[in-house]
Formats: C-alpha cells, structure tokens, sequence
C-alpha cells in the first residue's frame, strides 16, 4: 500500500541567499524561479527522480504570509523512492556545486539585481552548454560528465538547442581567430570564465567557477563579473583577449 509524503527540500542550496517574504519585491515570482531551478541543480548533481518521484515548488501557509518551497513527494513504501530520497536531501551547499549561477543576485536589501535565469528550462540549457565547453576543451572531470548526463535525461528539448549552439560556436570558432575575438562581436552571447588556475587549486571534482559576462558589460565597465585580472590591461578589448586566454565558455544570453 502506498503511502505518500512530503519532505521539504529547501527553496535553494543551504549557502546561498533567497527571496524573502514581505520583503523582497515579486517575491512569489522570484522564490517560484529560486526553487525550480534548485529542482534542476539537485536532478543535475543526483539524476532525475524516479518514476512517481516528484520535486514540486510548493504554496505552503504561514501566519507572514504564502511562501514558497522546493518539497519531496514520495511514497514512503516504496524502496526506490527511499533510495533516492537519501541521496537527494544530502542537497547541495552552493549552485555552482552543481555548474548553475545563482538564479537571482540580490543587493543587501534583499531586492533583485539581475536574473541570470528566465526560467528553470533555462537554466538547464545554459548549465548543458557551460558543461559541454569545458569537456569539450579538455578540462571536465566524471563530475562534469555525470551532470551533463542527468540534465540531458530529464531536459530533452534544452539539450538539443544546446547541441545546435553548440555546433554554431565550433563553427565560428574554426572561422574567427584570437585577432577577430573583439567586444564587438560577441554581443549576442553571455561569457562564462573558468580561469584555470582557479580551477587547478581546487581538484578535478570541481565543477568550475561561473562567472558571466556580457559584450556589452564589458563595453559599459561593469568588470564585477570577470574572474581574471582586468586592471593591467590598457582597453576593454585587450581585457576581452586577456579572458580569452583563461579559458573563456560560450553560454547563451
């Protein structure tokens, strides 16, 4: 006989900042994306749920107000469930433990800054292609590999736009050299840095650091995003060439 419960998850890895109720603006809408995409991260780091296995983002009442959580619906006499349950509520510390950016940056108001994420499905597509670079360039790991893997299991439909992205950027990559690579021309895309010494110091079992940048932030100064030293370099172009050298990723904006 089935016998079904709910574990809470935790709107987003235990380290990380979340929307707040009563506090942060659009709060449903923003902790909503927060615990999908948590969803995604724990799917990418320990597979996707079994068959009656659900992650919900889920309304629960409170005497604040409505707020949102990521739970575990299971049935308790199920041994797969059980199995699965164990591995997936050792959760995770961070999102980058999982190769995903913070969903939403925060200011010290706890009011949105910027959304790195339109929606979960998003999210996967960036994660794939991100994964997919580094092994590609020779630096992933059976981490990278396992992830890879368990995103393209449960999202179908976003792993095959990011082969198709993915065969564009081998693409221009085979027709535009070091010289051609200015701020200009990248526009389009959003840049994820991995600078390699960040990534030797801390083992092959690390996923990476996910840093982004935009052309046009590099263009409007807003150097925050970029992990590698910028300040000896004499134009933002040169700054650009410089990112290059640290292994630069293409994700989609």
């Amino acid at each position: 006989m089935s016998r079904i419960a709910t574990m809470s998850l935790g709107p987003v890895p235990s380290e990380e900042a979340c929307a707040q109720l009563g506090v942060t603006f659009r709060y449903h809408e923003t902790a909503r994306l927060e615990a999908l995409c948590h969803r995604a991260a724990l799917i990418a780091r320990y597979g996707p749920p079994p068959a009656g296995f659900a992650m919900r983002a889920l309304s629960n009442q409170h005497d604040f107000g409505t707020y949102i959580d990521l739970v575990a619906v299971f049935d308790q006499s199920d041994e797969v469930h059980r199995d699965y349950l164990l591995r997936v509520e050792q959760g995770l510390s961070t999102w980058i433990d999982a190769g995903f950016l913070p969903p939403i940056l925060y200011d010290d108001r706890s009011q949105s800054v910027e959304a790195t994420y339109t929606d979960h499905f998003h999210a996967a597509l960036r994660v794939i292609v991100t994964l997919e670079r580094q092994r590609i360039d020779g630096h992933g790991s059976p981490v990278e590999a396992s992830a890879i893997a368990h995103l393209r299991a449960e999202y179908p439909a976003q792993a095959e736009q990011a082969d198709q992205l993915l065969r564009q950027i081998a693409s221009e990559d085979r027709v535009r050299g070091p010289e051609a690579r200015r701020v200009g021309l990248y526009a389009p895309y959003r840049l994820t840095f991995y600078p390699a010494l960040f990534n030797e110091a801390r083992g092959t079992a690390y996923l990476g650091d996910g840093i982004d940048v935009t052309a046009r932030e590099l263009r409007t100064g807003r150097h925050r995003y970029i992990q590698c030293d910028i300040g000896t370099v004499p134009t933002l172009d040169d700054a650009l060439s410089l990112c290059w050298e640290h292994l630069a990723r293409y994700v989609i904006a």
